[in-house]
């Protein structure tokens, strides 16, 4: 009688057999010090250590293609030293400041001979209207851009060692070292004290307002956990002037963001408020999401609201330029604008307008008319019904108004919104890094 053989398994399959662009995928998950431990073990994984087109494939994901300026470093130490700790930190970030809100925006400079390579991190701030720009047709204008901290290996001693966080906003003073923290979740929000009592500000983000976060872009730091603050027992009982004030309110806020350095530059660079700000935390940046759809003719077939998706720069009246997140909701179909900076009357955190995208208007007579008077040129364009907000300054529930407005989308990158009781218009363009 002749004995089979059980059959062979086959043969086990680990970690080493996958492709090498799979591979990389994988380690750009990976904490630094964690990678490092995997392709030490084994021989076969250990050979991709010494490789440098390993690290140049990870820094490319970041847009590096190119370390001639990095102080003679390799493509390991930009990778694992900078890019895999602070590269995700690339894009937009918005933070919370009462009432007027900020935009920070995190690049990648591959240094010259005059820089050295490295991430720098910029504040945006809009032009001030003059007196004699109100006279004229509303525009959006790009921002300008605020050095206010960099990322870079110029100030570190050996070739191996960690990049240095330092802060370049104020060029006057000597150099000097900046702090990123990760702050934990926290209830903290804003509040505006007055002689008839207390009310609250927009939470940003709130629980209608959130899906501008990108919750993958948060830097890989150690997150710290935030301080509870309630100002409220040291409110003056009838204040002279308005307060604002941090206290809890009932929204949760994602992890954030907070820079700092020793001299205080970030708390200059906080924008103008004309209340009492009393509010002593730093400001939370959270990161704002920044997606481009491709644009599509809205007279196309192909066309749909949610191409309109994103961050734009508006013209608000003597406000000047502000910055929004246009969402879209299915249910009903609607388009909502919320304010990502914002000014006194109506603030970050706030919706000022919203459309209803079920059915774009029906061309009536007195539709057309409103729409050249406001227009001039209404070809190529589709109106859809909305309504915006408006406020007093302060924005109390009882300043707060709800006019009807126009939403006209047209065959350019650009939005108008038709006040209809004013017949005025406010235009939109969506911002681009091209911009820059």
């Amino acid at each position: 009688m002749v004995q089979t053989l059980p059959p062979r398994p086959p043969a086990s399959r680990t970690v080493i057999h996958l492709p090498y662009d799979v591979l990389v995928d994988m380690f750009s998950f990976l904490h630094s010090p964690d990678l490092v431990n995997l392709l030490c073990s084994c021989r076969t994984l250990y050979a991709l250590v010494g490789d440098e087109s390993t690290w140049r494939s990870l820094s490319s994901t970041y847009g590096l293609r190119n370390i001639d300026h990095f102080g003679g470093r390799s493509w390991y130490t930009v990778y694992t030293r900078l890019l895999h700790t602070f590269g995700p930190m690339l894009g937009l970030w918005a933070g919370d400041h009462p009432y007027t809100g900020s935009v920070i925006e995190v690049g990648l400079q591959a240094g010259d001979a005059n820089r050295q390579g490295g991430i720098i991190v910029e504040l945006w701030r809009f032009r001030a209207l003059q007196p004699e720009d109100l006279d004229g047709p509303e525009t959006a204008e790009p921002p300008t851009y605020i050095p206010l901290a960099t990322i870079d290996f110029s100030h570190t001693a050996t070739v191996h060692g960690p990049p240095m966080i330092t802060c370049s906003y104020d060029k006057r003073s000597p150099t000097h070292r900046a702090e990123f923290e990760l702050q934990s979740p926290c209830t903290t929000g804003f509040y505006l004290h007055t002689r008839r009592g207390q009310y609250p500000h927009p939470d940003f983000p709130s629980a209608e307002s959130h899906t501008w976060v990108d919750g993958t872009r948060y830097p890989r730091i150690r997150c710290t956990p935030s301080r509870s603050i309630n100002q409220t027992p040291h409110l003056p009982p009838h204040p002279r002037v308005p307060v604002v004030y941090a206290a809890p309110t009932s929204y949760r806020k994602p992890p954030a963001l907070s820079i700092s350095c020793s001299l205080g530059c970030a708390e200059r660079a906080r924008p103008f408020l004309g209340f009492n700000d009393i509010s002593d935390s730093l400001p939370r940046f959270y990161p704002l999401r920044h997606d481009m759809p491709k644009h599509i003719e809205p007279l196309s077939p192909g066309w749909h609201p949610t191409t309109l998706v994103g961050v734009w720069l508006g013209s608000h009246g003597p406000h000047g330029t502000e910055c929004l997140y246009v969402d879209w909701v299915s249910h009903p179909a609607t388009l909502r604008a919320w304010k990502i900076t914002g000014d006194e009357n109506v603030p970050r955190g706030a919706l000022t307008w919203h459309a209803d995208m079920e059915t774009p208007l029906p061309q009536t007579q007195s539709l057309r008319e409103l729409c050249v008077r406001c227009l001039k040129d209404i070809e190529g364009y589709r109106f859809f019904d909305g309504a915006g907000i408006t406020s007093g300054r302060g924005y109390m529930e009882h300043q707060r108004e709800t006019p009807s407005t126009v939403l006209a989308v047209g065959r350019e990158q650009i939005l108008r919104v038709i006040w209809v009781e004013a017949e005025e218009v406010s235009t939109y363009i969506r911002y681009s890094r091209q911009h820059r």
